[in-house]
Parts: C-alpha cells; structure tokens; sequence
C-alpha cells in the first residue's frame, strides 16, 4: 500500500505536466485567435473612417478621389483603393497593390469602393506566435521525457532495490540458522570422520570411504554456508595463469577420460596476481560444471579453456558444448542438480568480485561459456 502511495506521488509531477502543456497549448491558441480578431476590428475601424471620409466629402461637394489618396499615404494598413463609378474603376493615387493584401468592398453611394489591407503584420505576428508556442511545446516534450525517464529509472532502481534487501534479508537468515547449529554440527561432524577413519583403517571398506567422502562433503558446504554473507579475504601472490589452470584441470582428467571428455587447454603463461587457493576454487567448479554438463551428452564431449587479455584486462573462457544455461545461474541455494547445495557459482563469482572482477555466463554458438574477467595488476 504504501509503495503504490509513493509510485502517485512520483507520477503526480508527470501528470501536472501533461495538464500544464495543456493549459499551455490553449493559451497560445486562445492569443491567436485574439490576434485576429483584433486585426480584423482594426480594419473595421479604418474601413468606417474610409467611408466616413467619402460621405463627408461627397456631401461638401468635393472630390473623394484626392482625399483618399492622401488617406492612404497616411495610412499603415490601407495600402491602395479602387472606386467603381458609373462603371468605370478609377485606381486612387498613391496605391500600393504589392504584398500580402486583403480586400474589403464598402458600398458609399454613389461610388462602390474596395479597399485593400496589409496583412503583413497580422501574418508576422501569427508566425511569431506560432514559433513561440512550437518551442515551448518542444521544451514540454522534453520535460515529461526526462520527467518519464527518470520515474523509470527511479523505479527501476527501487525494485532492483528491493529484490536485494529481499535477498540480503533471506542470506542472512539462512546464515543465522546455520550459524546456530554450526558449532555441534561441526563436532558431530568431526567424530562421524574419525569413527569412519577407523572402521576404514581396522577393516578396509568401499563404505566406509564413502561415508569420510560424504562427511568431508557434508563440512564443506556447512563451511561455505556459514561464510555466505561474510566478506572474502584474499592473500594474493603472483602465480603463472597456466599452472594455475593445469593444476584445476589435473584434478579431473581421470574422471574425464573415463566419460570421454577431451578437455582442451590454450592459454599463455600470463602472470597474474590472485589468491591461489580461492581462485583454484573458483577454476574447480567452473571445470566441475563443465564436466557434468557435458558428461550425459550424446556425441562430442568437449570442455575448452583459454585465456586472452585486451586493454589490461584478462578474460579467462572455459567453454562447454552442453550448449544450455538454467534460470537463477548464480543465485545462492538455487540448483538443478539432484544433490547440489546451489552455492558452487554463487561463491565464485564472489570470489572473482573481490578480486575487482566478474563472472558471467552466456551461450553462443552451441557452447555454454563461463567468463571470468580479472583486472591485470603489474
């Protein structure tokens, strides 16, 4: 309720815009329409003091003609006339026919005059009033496109906002659950692996490799899961790019020559400087992902790596040719696997962030790409 009260408020200063364009546009509408209709009284007016003129004149006995004419060598809006007489039309003295004119015919007995009006002024004026109120209906648009921009962006950011309290808020009361039990499960934990230790040792046991393999499994994930909402602390040193990669991929080439998956390495032996074992953890998960992306796939079966750097950053590509992304890649405790905990990618694009980088994941061309991009530090 009180976030669709906030969104009015926000939208209310668009709308008084829209309402004061509005008010705008009538006014210069409202001035044109005065404009004319003053112009038009204007050359009433002159049009009454012609024929009151003429009357005059023709009443004293005299020759209108050279009154007119004088009439218009005075006159800003009465440029020429021509008087019809006993059908012959006489052209006053001093007209002027040129330019913009309108015609106004004024019946004074005996003669039928028509008057002709510049209408220059009334069209500058118009022209005037139609720039005025383009440039202002330019700035309005402008306004309220700005106005629109920025409620969106506003509200863009709101939600986006939002979404990560939501999930600040969720972390962190994963993490105070887990943190609750941590201790005692750390210990049972603890004894759990000692008590298969020893069975394994007394009497040598596939289960009993399997369930250390399982506790092992089982307090790495309470470990990670304890320190999701912490911040990572690196111990960088310098370390070549390729051992580094060679050491992530020796950990699984067993298992990916048992599944027929060609692991394929190209990079050049770039120093870089990161902290070995976070970044190694980081190399695993994204080989590991890669593996089991690919494992149950008909046909190739094919995990590469390689590595570039362009304007001093270092792009890092382990591609695969699974070809597919889920949904929610990177969020924490998300996860299409039947036994995954969903923090494997969450955690190493934390770890590749603290380090000033990032790490994204896109599909092109049929292969699923994982791309860590690091800065290069001397």
């Amino acid at each position: 309720m009180e976030y669709k009260r906030e969104k009015l408020y926000l939208i209310a200063p668009l709308l008084l815009t829209v309402v004061m364009m509005v008010f705008f546009s009538y006014n210069f509408y409202r001035l044109r329409v005065e404009w004319n209709s003053f112009f038009q009284m204007a050359i009433t007016n002159e049009a009454d003091r012609v024929e009151s003129l003429v009357e005059s004149t023709v009443g004293g006995g005299g020759d209108p003609i050279e009154g007119l004419s004088s009439y218009v060598e005075h006159s800003k809006l009465l440029k020429g006339v021509k008087v019809e007489f006993e059908g012959r039309e006489i052209v006053v003295p001093g007209s002027n026919f040129n330019g913009a004119l309108e015609e106004k015919v004024l019946e004074a007995p005996p003669f039928r005059l028509h008057l002709f009006f510049d209408t220059s002024y009334r069209k500058e004026i118009n022209r005037h009033i139609l720039f005025q109120f383009l440039a202002g209906l330019v700035i309005n648009i402008l306004l309220l496109a700005g106005i629109a921009f920025s409620l969106r962006l506003y509200f863009y950011q709101r939600l986006s906002f939002d979404r990560e309290k939501h999930e600040k808020e969720r972390l962190k009361s994963v993490s105070i659950a887990i943190s609750s039990i941590l201790h005692e499960v750390k210990n049972a934990l603890s004894r759990l692996n000692m008590l298969a230790y020893r069975i394994n040792k007394k009497s040598p046991s596939e289960y009993a490799e399997l369930m250390q393999k399982e506790v092992r499994r089982l307090a790495l994930f309470m470990e990670e899961a304890s320190k999701i909402n912490k911040p990572i602390t690196l111990k960088k040193e310098k370390i070549s790019l390729e051992r580094l990669i060679l050491d992530a991929v020796s950990e699984f080439s067993d298992i990916a020559k048992a599944k027929g998956i060609d692991i394929r390495v190209d990079v050049e032996d770039v120093p870089i400087f990161v902290d070995c074992e976070k970044f190694l953890i980081v190399l695993r998960n994204l080989i590991k992902n890669a593996i089991e992306a690919v494992s149950e796939q008909n046909g190739k079966r094919v995990v590469e790596i390689n590595a570039e750097k362009t304007d001093g950053v270092l792009k890092i590509y382990v591609r695969d040719s699974g070809g597919s992304l889920p949904e929610e890649l990177f969020k924490p405790f998300k996860t299409t696997k039947s036994g995954g905990f969903g923090l494997g990618l969450y955690s190493s694009r934390r770890i590749v962030r603290a380090h000033g980088g990032d790490l994204k994941a896109f599909v092109n061309d049929g292969w699923t790409v994982m791309e860590i991009e690091l800065p290069l530090e001397a």
